[in-house]
């Protein structure tokens, strides 16, 4: 029997690589990621000349699972760091349980400076805690409801839903109340894309985070604007001083519950007079749309706390996350507060 052996993945194992996916996610998901494929591992601007960051267990010629990941630049104690988000692992049933995970998961840590583990399923965030990366989750979630009488629709059915939707709006008027208009001094508008002016913003703002993902106009572009499977609106933030922070969100139908998502929110953790616009003007989008509940994840503090001032409340979070660092960190792990992770990091919007 050959030694198994993990190594980067060839262009040749792509069909093989579908087909095992497939038997492990099934035919559905295994369509999405075709879809996706050419713009989450080839046109993403951090993605490295080598090739797709995707590392594969092989026995001789066999593929028995694969750990892919998706490289950005990380702003992490004070400088800019090679770092990626572990996502898409698998194994052959035939060879699980016999460490092969760990293997896998090593090779892809070792190849950056900081290894980012978001959105982990109960198996993988076991492993990540056993290989001893810092746990730093969950991060927190939050929810508001826009449209108490659909929302109580979806859980007592259309007869009851009016009596329970108007207790429900009742009691967030009394104890959640919509706060004031957002201030004039800050103006919000929709936009297409994002303009060179963003890579001036991202370093402008970045040394008030202690951990966030590159924000500039290449990666925006590539995470929020050439997507091939979502459609997003994205929003602008400017002050008679110029350009001051973006918002992205998106909306859908999920079991006959319209939902709205909060994907992104940004701009210096202090200004919170811009990020209430934001925020305001993206809930005004979902009421326009009738999305009957927002949604969003937030690691970051003064973040969460602009989500709390309109009217979102935390909720049950299913976001784990684990870190591990292979470069000085500093302080970086006593300021969680100060991270900026959101639903639009890594995949988890896909």
């Amino acid at each position: 029997m050959p030694p198994v052996t993990v190594e980067r993945r060839r262009a040749a194992d792509a069909e093989e690589l579908f087909r095992a996916y497939q038997g492990v996610f099934g035919e559905p998901l295994t369509d999405g990621s075709r879809r996706r494929w050419q713009w989450q591992y080839l046109d993403n601007p951090q993605a490295s000349p080598e090739g797709p960051e995707i590392w594969v267990a092989r026995e001789g010629e066999t593929l028995l699972g694969q750990y892919a990941s998706m490289p950005v630049r990380l702003h992490w104690n004070g400088a800019l760091v090679r770092a990626s988000w572990g996502m898409d692992v698998f194994l052959r049933p035939e060879a699980r349980g016999k460490g092969l995970g760990a293997q896998l998961f090593t090779a892809w840590s070792d190849h950056v400076e900081v290894a980012l583990g978001l959105g982990l399923t109960p198996s993988s965030y076991g492993l990540f805690k056993k290989l001893r990366y810092e746990d730093v989750g969950p991060v927190p979630f939050f929810e508001k409801v826009i449209d108490p009488v659909a929302v109580a629709r979806r859980h007592v059915g259309a007869a009851l839903s009016g009596l329970a939707g108007g207790v429900l709006k009742l009691g967030l008027a009394l104890f959640h109340p919509d706060p004031r208009p957002p201030t004039a001094n800050v103006t919000i508008r929709p936009i297409t894309d994002f303009s060179a002016e963003y890579d001036a913003l991202w370093e402008r703002l970045r040394s008030g985070y202690a951990m966030c993902a590159r924000r500039d106009q290449g990666y925006l572009n590539w995470k929020y604007v050439q997507c091939p499977t979502r459609r997003y609106d994205l929003w602008e933030a400017r002050r008679e001083t110029g350009l001051a922070g973006f918002a992205v969100s998106r909306h859908e139908d999920y079991h006959g519950l319209r939902i709205g998502w909060l994907i992104d929110v940004f701009a210096a953790p202090e200004d919170h007079e811009t990020k209430d616009a934001l925020i305001a003007q993206v809930l005004a989008s979902f009421r326009a749309a009738g999305v009957a509940r927002a949604q969003a994840f937030s690691m970051n503090g003064a973040l969460a706390s602009d989500l709390l001032r309109r009217g979102f409340l935390r909720g049950r979070s299913p976001m784990q996350f684990c870190v591990h660092s292979r470069v000085p960190n500093g302080d970086v792990f006593r300021e969680l507060q100060r991270w900026h992770v959101v639903f639009g990091d890594s995949d988890m919007d896909r």
